[in-house]
């Protein structure tokens, strides 16, 4: 087991004994959730955003689990006095509130794929978390974790209950409230070698999204162009566990719930209902279509962008968060080539038009936690510091000061947006923004 740096003082100093360490063991607070977060918070826990004044936290989990981009990850740190530690698993937006909630999330599919048609979990519902036991270095169920709580403490998620597959109204969780906004964009595929279709797709509208999510559809509408009708606009994405999923479906105002038709290159179920991709970024073969499923992680998502799509006869367009829209946009895999941004609605993506308002593909970050969950409890205080602490972190680093734009010059622009910036507001999840008054 891996210690905390009080913990190994103590030894020194010959103050506690390794037969005590077992019951020195600092408290464990389970996070899930959308992973829009998980570079700020790698540096804000860090730097002295998050955990007590003067006592910046520490990455405790051992490699690969400690860099900004880990999937499970361990943060420690003091809160109020106390060193606790933070084991995360960033299972998506979706799959997060779902574990707070204690709510496994399932998927039909019926895609020709094998292991690709039937019923099965949506992959991390529920989540699988480090373990202190094994010095942070392996993962296993709550269920299988001495002392683990029956579900997750805590869960970032990109949307609020009002709109999620967990509805409140079932699961009322605790909400630590909106910590700021999450921007995302459109993106087109690569294509080594464009044909006219794919150089014409150069805006996206909420109606054309709307549409496309129902299945492919002629490049013409998209362009303008009758001359291509012979090439189709296709959408990817993210699957059920997903926040960006989410955001997209209500800003194209298709409905969270609806069927999707998607479609994917060089897919694969090499385990029964978790649909991966290969790494052919050269030769990807034929656009698969997925139906309804998508990726699990936001990574594997944004690399589908990336597969040349060459003389496919489509044009594959993708909704993305900042963070993967920019890897997207700037791939370092062997062969990979990079996506395109798109505006939407006109506009491109830019932390200013968000603020103002000419940009409306956005979503408020929310924490939420166990139904009942009281603020005193070491899990509502670490709620409590998360989201005060990336308040104060991303107002007091420059977020939502970003110049330029996503485009057409790329300009990087920040993954959160403080919501004391916004000029606008709006009622819910959904919905076009308003003026503050």
């Amino acid at each position: 087991m891996k210690l905390s740096k009080f913990t190994s003082a103590l030894l020194g100093l010959g103050l506690l004994s390794v037969a005590g360490v077992a019951q020195a063991a600092n408290p464990v607070v389970y996070l899930a959730g959308a992973s829009a977060l998980r570079s700020t918070l790698f540096t804000a826990v860090q730097s002295g955003g998050i955990f007590d004044a003067g006592h910046p936290g520490s990455v405790v989990s051992p490699s690969p689990n400690n860099t900004a981009t880990s999937t499970y990850i361990v943060y420690e740190g003091q809160i109020n006095g106390t060193v606790v530690d933070i084991s995360i698993f960033w299972t998506g937006a979706e799959a997060g509130v779902a574990d707070v909630a204690g709510n496994l999330l399932t998927q039909t599919l019926t895609s020709s794929l094998p292991g690709g048609s039937g019923t099965f979990p949506v992959p991390g519902s529920p989540g699988t978390y480090l373990t202190q036991a094994s010095g942070w270095t392996t993962t296993a169920p709550l269920s299988s974790i001495p002392g683990a709580p029956s579900t997750a403490d805590l869960a970032l998620d990109d949307t609020s209950q009002a709109v999620s597959l967990t509805p409140k109204s079932l699961y009322n969780l605790k909400d630590y409230g909106a910590i700021a906004v999450v921007p995302f964009g459109f993106l087109k595929g690569y294509e080594k070698t464009p044909d006219q279709a794919w150089l014409d797709v150069n805006n996206v509208t909420t109606a054309q999204i709307n549409e496309v999510y129902s299945g492919p559809v002629p490049a013409n509408y998209f362009t303008g162009v009758l001359a291509d009708q012979s090439d189709q606009v296709a959408i990817t994405g993210r699957n059920l566990s997903s926040g960006t999923r989410v955001n997209a479906l209500l800003t194209s105002q298709y409905g969270v719930t609806t069927t999707v038709d998607q479609w994917a290159y060089n897919v694969n179920y090499n385990t029964p209902g978790v649909l991966a991709a290969g790494t052919s970024y050269a030769s990807p073969g034929a656009l698969t279509e997925i139906g309804n499923d998508g990726f699990n992680t936001s990574g594997g998502a944004a690399a589908q962008l990336n597969f040349d799509g060459t003389g496919s006869g489509y044009v594959l367009i993708e909704p993305l968060a900042v963070p993967d829209a920019a890897s997207a946009h700037a791939p370092t895999a062997t062969g990979a080539g990079p996506a395109t941004y798109l505006p939407y609605n006109g506009v491109y993506e830019s932390d200013s038009a968000v603020e103002n308002g000419s940009y409306t593909f956005w979503g408020y970050e929310h924490i939420f936690g166990t139904v009942g969950q009281s603020s005193s409890s070491t899990a509502g205080q670490v709620g409590l510091a998360l989201s005060n602490g990336i308040k104060s972190y991303i107002l007091a680093n420059g977020f939502g000061t970003a110049t330029g734009a996503v485009g057409p010059t790329y300009t990087a622009q920040s993954a959160l947006i403080p919501l004391s910036l916004l000029q606008v507001t709006r009622s819910g999840d959904a919905g076009f923004p308003a003026p503050k008054n």
